[in-house]
């Protein structure tokens, strides 16, 4: 009788095999992660949106006026402070507290303590923020129009900055202060390397403000000059690393409550234009 054919791979054969496995895995790998991070991307950008939408329903219920970044109110729940941050604010029209976060923010926060939260309940869930609310920053209009060159409010930011009985105040603007809300950033994604503390609830890190903009994505960190320059008041802060972003874009939500991926160059040209809630009538080229 005649035994049965035995197949058997030679070494070269399966050399053959891992090598063509090694090459379709070097394809492949590198289009997996990016559609996870397109994902990602994704679900961001629905969470601003969700965002922007309990922003425009706040301003609605209060008189047409956008949230303080830090107003006095009595605290709830065991916190540790009686300053409510914008979040908090917010957080009868969003409900959800994920919606802070970003997925593709991978830092590591290690700074959470009861002194920054209005809301108890807040300091226990924890949640990563990824978003900060925009205020005063340094622009190159205000170091060469303003009476010192240290001012920081250019009508820059959706809630402003000013000094009243001997204490800072951080009032949301009114929506007839801004000219353009389809052209004025009121949220921006941040989560730059190093960032360590905001969280959900909790007020540091929660606002965008003095030379925040270096943590804006798309940045080329250590330039100078053009594009990529900051402020003449930041020019100290050009090498820090910005925030990774999403292929180099950066989400933001406008004063209309519309949200939207932007590159770096579209943030910062004509000097920080889409933070001014009055637009200059000429330019300022950095």
């Amino acid at each position: 009788m005649r035994k049965g054919l035995h197949t058997a791979f030679t070494l070269i054969e399966l050399l053959v095999v891992i090598a063509i496995i090694s090459v379709l895995a070097a394809i492949l790998f590198p289009v997996f992660a990016q559609a996870k991070e397109s994902a990602k991307q994704t679900t961001c950008l629905s969470n601003l949106k969700q965002i922007g939408l309990g922003m425009s329903l706040y301003v609605n219920d209060y008189d047409l006026v956008y949230p303080y970044w830090e107003a006095k109110v009595p605290r709830v729940n065991g916190g540790g402070t009686d300053f409510i941050d914008p979040a908090s604010q917010l957080h009868p029209y969003t409900k959800v507290l994920q919606i802070w976060h970003c997925p593709s923010d991978f830092l590591v926060r290690d700074a959470k303590y009861l002194g920054n939260f209005w809301d108890g309940n807040m300091f226990k869930a924890g949640v990563p923020r990824s978003y900060a609310y925009v205020g005063p920053i340094y622009t190159d209009q205000a170091n060469q129009e303003a009476s010192s060159p240290s001012r920081l409010d250019f009508n820059t930011g959706v809630f402003g900055a000013s000094y009243q009985n001997r204490a800072w105040v951080y009032p949301g603007r009114a929506e007839g202060e801004i000219d353009m809300p389809t052209e004025m950033v009121a949220w921006i994604e941040q989560w730059p390397i190093g960032l360590k503390d905001p969280y959900v609830g909790g007020y540091a890190g929660s606002g965008f403000i003095n030379c925040d903009a270096w943590k804006l994505a798309g940045r080329t960190p250590g330039k100078r000059t053009g594009a990529d320059s900051l402020p003449p008041q930041c020019a100290g802060e050009v090498g820090r690393v910005p925030t990774p972003g999403h292929h180099k874009l950066g989400h933001y939500i406008f004063a209309d409550g519309h949200a939207g991926a932007k590159s770096w160059g579209y943030i910062r040209r004509n000097d920080f234009y889409v933070f001014k809630a009055q637009k200059p009538l000429r330019d300022f080229v950095p």
